[in-house]
């Protein structure tokens, strides 16, 4: 048998036993055969196992897949076995998660993670095949965006707890995302120039450093003059602290996202501008400001961070067709500009 290790079955009847060693000669030589005590691992051991053979993901990602799988999986299939799991039993699992009130994302990404360590799985020939497939999954509903004007961006800015007024601002006009604004280090800031370069971002888990998503996430963006000088009096009235971080939380430690948004932003927005507003619409805002201010869709890429153009349009395109009309307007007196030439022309020929 496979691995080299011996396989045996008690019969008592001859042909009986040479239908089965017949059967499992056949499976073996399709490739398809499955140790019978392979699959006896239990959906914990394997786990545990997979993610040991995935070195290569970020440690934001391994910190988010564990917790998935130890609050989402284990605590419904961790001690069974892997090749009692069916197609059905996933299916009700996915069917637990939304009655238990799990946003579609939240499921879709845990059935994603499930999947593949199901697949892997099947390829080490513990089982037989993946019970991930043919599952309905809930759909998920786009949450829309919220695009503040400059006027309703310092009002949230001033109403929020003063610590954190700087970090709204920036937020706002440079479209950083939090992870990337809690990584911040002064060093991170050229004040004289009024440039901030974004080189790293935090994670939520145990407040890691880790590298941007991507290399089109390292960026150095230029500050509007009020920004810088706001940052300069906000480095020069909150210490650092222990973190050496432009943007900490009270006690000077890393400013942790739920935290944060729990203590001081939901507070603010309840008293300002009003739900549904999250952080990462400031972000949007940023966006929508430039596009108003009729910024170039190159330009307004490369401050967001985004790996393509084609991102960029994709998320906001709809936002500059109101520009479109502008355009023709211009075009309008373009036209206008040329009718006039032409008859000035006209008169002096005839003339």
């Amino acid at each position: 048998m496979p691995w080299g290790r011996t396989r045996s079955k008690t019969f008592d009847r001859r042909k009986d036993a040479d239908k089965w060693l017949r059967r499992e000669l056949a499976l073996i030589d399709r490739g398809n055969w499955i140790d019978p005590d392979a699959g006896t691992m239990t959906v914990e051991e394997w786990s545990d196992r997979w993610m040991a053979t995935r070195p290569h993901i970020r440690d934001s990602t391994r910190e988010r897949d564990e917790t998935y799988l130890r609050s989402l999986l284990l605590r419904h299939f961790g001690t069974r076995r892997l090749l009692d799991i069916t197609r059905h039993d996933i299916q009700d699992w996915i069917a637990d998660l939304a009655e238990e009130g799990y946003a579609a994302a939240t499921i879709q990404l845990a059935y994603g993670l499930v999947s593949m360590g199901f697949n892997a799985a099947a390829d080490d020939a513990l089982i037989q095949r993946t019970p991930c497939s043919d599952v309905n999954l809930p759909k998920r509903i786009e949450t829309e965006k919220r695009f503040l004007s400059a006027e309703e961006l310092h009002d949230l800015a001033d109403t929020i707890d003063p610590r954190h007024r700087t970090l709204v601002l920036t937020a706002g006009y440079t479209g950083a995302r939090f992870g990337e604004l809690a990584a911040l280090q002064p060093r991170d800031l050229d004040l004289g120039r009024r440039r901030v370069t974004i080189t790293h971002s935090l994670a939520e888990v145990r407040g890691a450093i880790t590298e941007p998503k991507t290399s089109a996430s390292k960026r150095t963006i230029t500050l509007p003059q009020a920004v810088a000088d706001n940052l300069t009096v906000h480095l020069d009235h909150h210490a650092t602290g222990r973190t050496d971080r432009v943007f900490t939380a009270p006690q000077g430690g890393p400013l942790r996202r739920r935290s944060f948004r729990k203590r001081f932003w939901l507070p603010a927005v309840a008293a300002s501008v009003g739900q549904p507003m999250r952080f990462h619409d400031l972000r949007h805002t940023h966006a929508a400001l430039l596009i108003a201010a009729n910024t170039h869709p190159k330009l307004l890429h490369a401050r967001l961070g985004h790996t393509s153009i084609k991102t960029t349009l994709d998320i906001y395109g709809h936002l500059y067709e109101p520009l479109d009309e502008v355009a023709a307007d211009r075009l309008e007196q373009i036209i206008a500009d040329a009718i006039a030439h032409r008859t000035r022309a006209e008169r002096g020929l005839e003339l």
